[in-house]
């Protein structure tokens, strides 16, 4: 059993529950605006148009007090969502003065219904045009994106004001009662604009909320979630322009806020994924684009890839001929050999950060992944990623349980031999209950030889190369990736060929079949 040291799965909103975008924000706030003081000048028109002219007006002097009270609410309504869309943050946020204006959207739809409700209405005149009712709703709709509950239901209380105010009036004296028919008539078509305004609302969030997530993430659509787990998700992605499908990786920012400063960490970020992004193996992962969003998530852009990760490979299918567990190790050393001469050092290699999949017309081309959590071999202390989470016990080099400061190259060679003792064995090296006794026994017990907990053949030269590896004393181990690679290259094993890795791909994993994987970086997996 893979005792992984990953942390907790915990819920990362998805691109529909994050907040709109600052600018799309401070637009809908403007809009607004706008909208308020139209509502201003409109009911101030129509009483100097009733009062003046009056062809087919409401005559504000032969009108009861409340008509005239409710188009002077109206105003102040008016006047006061105008106030509140000049506020910005000052006394509340954005966002929260936008789900204030949700409730003055009703507080105006009460006054119109009062409005127009004033009078009685007459046998011969059943109808006055359309309800302002109406056109108010929509027109909020447009201007205040939102949820499609907060606008459902906001959209169907204002629908609401319109029986409710002439009731109102009825009950004054204002208004005679309709038929119930003419109810019908009057409101039905309010109801039904409210639903369809709350679609608009929603539609036009959702997409603003799609340009934040695209701008966000480096101009990628997130489209299918891959993964989640407790420092975040990973989402294939489509770039909006060139059209290119990608993996990308959200870190959140409140579980990088537990492991130490959040500006040192968003500086070493920067520095760790610039060197990242400079690593040219054909055996890496590679880093399309990486960043900070405004929400303080960090993010890498990667490469979206066809294939099972070593942890589920051995799972599935058994452990590997040595043959073909020689190829991907040496695979595997081909990448950390650039990454090492770089000053980068993994920290977590382990089956499931590297991926066996079919590129082209290659088969078993090995990638190894989460070169976004390395570690700079230097003196700065300030890494990405803290104990805590980096590093999986059943994989850890003595020095690493240690907690030694100085981690080089070695401690990545060490990971290493565990991921070919598990290739040839399907076993760890060692097997404990807990986390903590796999971390003791990897600084205290030896391991036996994989030839003696193999199904298949094990020559003794690969046999001492492994065991070579997982020496406790990094002096004893290979120096270098590439002195392991020579060490596993003059390994005296039957060739895995081209022809019998596309065989066993054709045979075990062919395009279009369920097994057609795509990668999840560990550090997401449950």
């Amino acid at each position: 059993m893979d005792q992984d040291s990953t942390l907790p799965a915990t819920p990362v909103p998805s691109v529909e529950h994050r907040e709109l975008p600052r600018e799309i924000v401070n637009e809908s706030l403007r809009r607004m605006g706008w909208v308020a003081l139209s509502v201003v000048i409109a009911a101030s028109t129509v009483y100097a148009v009733g009062r003046l002219i009056q062809p087919g007006w409401i005559d504000p002097r032969i009108a009861p007090l409340s008509y005239s009270l409710a188009l002077a609410g109206t105003v102040a309504s008016g006047v006061f969502l105008w106030v509140l869309s000049r506020l910005r943050s000052k006394i509340m946020s954005p966002h929260r003065i936008l789900d204030a204006s949700l409730v003055v959207q009703v507080i105006v739809g009460l006054f119109l219904s009062l409005a127009e409700n004033a009078i009685s209405w007459s046998a011969d005149q059943p109808i006055r045009g359309n309800s302002s009712l109406a056109v108010w709703i929509v027109i909020f709709a447009l201007a205040v994106p939102t949820t499609y509950g907060k606008a459902l239901l906001s959209a169907l209380a204002t629908a609401w004001m319109g029986p409710i105010g002439l009731a109102t009036q009825i009950v004054l004296g204002n208004a005679t009662n309709p038929p119930p028919a003419l109810w019908l008539v009057l409101f039905a078509a309010n109801f039904l604009l409210a639903w369809g305004a709350a679609s608009l609302a929603k539609l036009i969030y959702h997409l603003a909320a799609q340009v934040k997530a695209a701008r966000d993430m480096g101009g990628y659509e997130l489209i299918e979630q891959l993964g989640r787990g407790g420092m975040g998700e990973v989402w294939r992605a489509e770039h909006r322009v060139v059209g290119r499908q990608a993996a990308v990786k959200l870190i959140r920012a409140d579980v990088l806020a537990q492991v130490g400063n959040y500006s040192a960490l968003a500086k070493r970020f920067r520095i760790e994924a610039e060197a990242t992004a400079r690593l040219h193996s054909p055996h890496t992962v590679a880093l399309y684009d990486y960043g900070i969003n405004e929400d303080g998530v960090f993010y890498y852009v990667m490469e979206l890839l066809a294939g099972v990760d070593l942890q589920t490979l051995v799972s599935r299918y058994g452990p590997l001929p040595a043959g073909r567990a020689v190829a991907m190790l040496i695979q595997v050393c081909d990448s950390l050999i650039e990454a090492h001469a770089r000053g980068l050092i993994h920290r977590d290699i382990k089956p499931r950060n590297i991926l066996a999949c079919r590129l082209g017309y290659n088969f078993d081309f090995v990638k190894v992944l989460d070169f976004g959590l390395v570690k700079l071999d230097s003196r700065d202390q300030t890494a990405l990623t803290g104990e805590a989470i980096a590093g999986t016990p059943a994989y850890l080099a003595p020095e690493a349980i240690h907690g030694s400061a100085n981690l080089d190259a070695r401690a990545d060679i060490y990971g290493l031999g565990c991921v070919a003792y598990w290739l040839l064995t399907g076993r760890l090296v060692f097997e404990r209950d807990t986390a903590m006794a796999t971390a003791l026994a990897h600084v205290r017990d030896e391991p036996v030889p994989p030839s003696e907990r193999s199904e298949n053949e094990v020559p003794p030269q690969l046999d001492r190369v492994v065991l070579e590896c997982l020496a406790k004393d990094p002096d004893l181990r290979p120096q270098s990736a590439l002195d392991l690679r020579q060490a596993l290259a003059a390994c005296d094993v039957e060739p895995w060929t081209r022809e019998s890795a596309e065989d066993w791909w054709r045979a075990h994993m062919p395009i279009g079949s369920d097994s057609d994987l795509t990668p999840v970086p560990a550090t997401l997996k449950h």
